[in-house]
């Protein structure tokens, strides 16, 4: 039972619970109708006893006072008997047998001590009668003491038929059988209740369900609204209360994470320019001492100077510039575009380099800052241009359809991404290369991830690498 799934559980549980109910309807209503069929027979046996004992009374010769003269030597019994269609016994007070109106070679002679005691006790000074029912499983009859002159006379023994109290069984049977047939319809039809409840307690579940796999650090996580304040109420409250403390906590995280990224760019841009101030300070320095000594070669060391000025310089303003770009991605500037007519646009930009678009006429719409697109395929084609050396350069770009996404493919034959680099290439400040600052795969990343898209690669050592970029579709 615990391998069951909750569903299966409580559908289970509910089916049991409604069965045993409906046995124990069932049982209970047998056992009352056996219950109610008895009481109707011991009644009914009380009133024909009654009507025995007064008929008897009425035939008794007053003259005699003997049991054998009444009951031997005439036909009164067979007569009560004939009247009454009963089967009578007459013991007298001592429980012998006197009379009886069959002949059973089973009847006992005498009654019992026992039973006889049990007879007596009911006679009393007032009572003009005393019975004792015997209440058997299939049988039931009746011990009456007869008074006659106010005074006890004998003991009458009424039989009842079993045949008799044995028919309620069949009516028993019919009333069963058509309790059988509404209990299976009730059984039938709470069933298909209980599914319907049960799916209305699961359909929350697996909306709460749902949303906590969707649940995302990066994103807006939507609230649940659930309008009873039951337990499912409260679950969901819980949830919503904790989407919103994970929001709070993203929003700590995230400003944590950018002061964290300025600091750390900041020393990274203090260093990259004070590498190339050192060799300007020197060419000064040394401008300086030609100056002072009217070196003969004066016009050459202004030409040298010049030079490393220039190049010390440029070096400071490639900093800058990749510094700016970085922070210049806040500014967004949505439009509705077609993905492979931009594709195809680049590409045509980049062919002498064996840049390839391979266009598959996919109606690829999307609505995104068009300069940020080109940013991010700019910096990943020339990646792969620059991972190519020694061999000719085959890099293709092409689009899928990935359901809720347009996934572009840029694949090409270089070199491939190390193990040991390839959980870091996306981070700032991260670069295999003799010069630049790190910064071009993290843009890539925050532009990717502002476009609510992913970012993903595929890399092989001296294959080549694959980057997948995707871009939510147009709604």
């Amino acid at each position: 039972m615990r391998k069951l799934k909750l569903s299966h559980r409580i559908f289970l549980s509910m089916l049991v619970l409604i069965f045993f109910s409906f046995l124990a309807v069932g049982i209970s209503t047998i056992s009352r109708y056996q219950s109610k069929n008895k009481e109707y027979h011991k009644e009914r046996l009380k009133r024909k006893d009654r009507a025995v004992v007064q008929s008897m009374k009425y035939m008794l010769n007053t003259n005699s006072s003997s049991l054998h003269e009444q009951f031997v030597e005439t036909d009164i019994l067979e007569k009560l008997s004939s009247i009454h269609k009963l089967k009578i016994n007459i013991y007298d007070l001592s429980g012998n047998l006197i009379s009886s109106s069959f002949s059973n070679d089973y009847l006992e002679k005498n009654l019992s001590n026992d039973l006889l005691n049990s007879i007596k006790i009911k006679i009393t000074p007032q009572s003009t009668t005393a019975r004792l029912i015997l209440d058997k499983k299939d049988f039931l009859e009746i011990y009456t003491v007869v008074f006659r002159q106010q005074k006890p006379y004998c003991i009458l023994n009424i039989p009842y038929n079993s045949n008799e109290l044995n028919n309620i069984n069949e009516e028993i049977k019919t009333e069963v059988l058509v309790l059988v047939k509404i209990y299976s319809f009730l059984f039938i039809m709470s069933g298909l209740i209980a599914i319907f409840l049960l799916k209305q307690i699961q359909r929350p579940l697996n909306i709460l369900t749902q949303k906590l796999k969707n649940v995302e650090i990066t994103k807006k996580n939507k609230p649940i609204y659930w309008p009873v304040n039951d337990e499912l109420g409260l679950l969901i409250s819980q949830y919503n209360n904790l989407i919103m403390e994970l929001r709070e906590k993203a929003d700590k995280l995230a400003k944590s994470e950018r002061q964290s990224a300025w600091k750390e760019m900041a020393q990274q841009i203090a260093h990259e320019i004070k590498n190339p101030l050192t060799p300007m300070r020197l060419s000064v320095q040394y401008f300086e001492k030609t100056i002072k000594n009217n070196d003969t070669n004066f016009n050459k060391k202004v030409t040298e100077f010049t030079q490393t000025m220039i190049q010390q310089i440029d070096a400071m303003s490639s900093v800058v510039s990749a510094f700016s770009n970085f922070a210049n991605l806040t500014k967004v500037v949505p439009e509705k575009f077609n993905l492979e007519t931009e594709l195809e646009r680049i590409s045509d930009l980049y062919k002498k380099d064996g840049v390839v678009f391979i266009n598959k006429n996919l109606n690829s719409y999307v609505k995104i800052d068009k300069n940020h697109l080109t940013r991010v395929l700019n910096n990943l084609i020339q990646n792969a241009i620059q991972s190519i050396s020694n061999k000719e350069k085959k890099i293709t770009l092409k689009i899928k359809d990935n359901q809720k996404f347009w996934c572009i493919e840029i694949t090409d034959n270089g070199s491939g991404i190390s193990k040991e680099i390839r959980e870091k290439i996306f981070e700032p400040n991260f670069t295999t290369k003799n010069s630049g600052m790190g910064l071009g795969l993290a843009m890539v990343k925050n532009i990717v991830s502002d476009f609510d898209g992913k970012i993903t690669f595929i890399t092989k050592l001296g294959v080549g690498t694959t980057f997948f970029v995707e871009i939510p579709k147009m709604k």
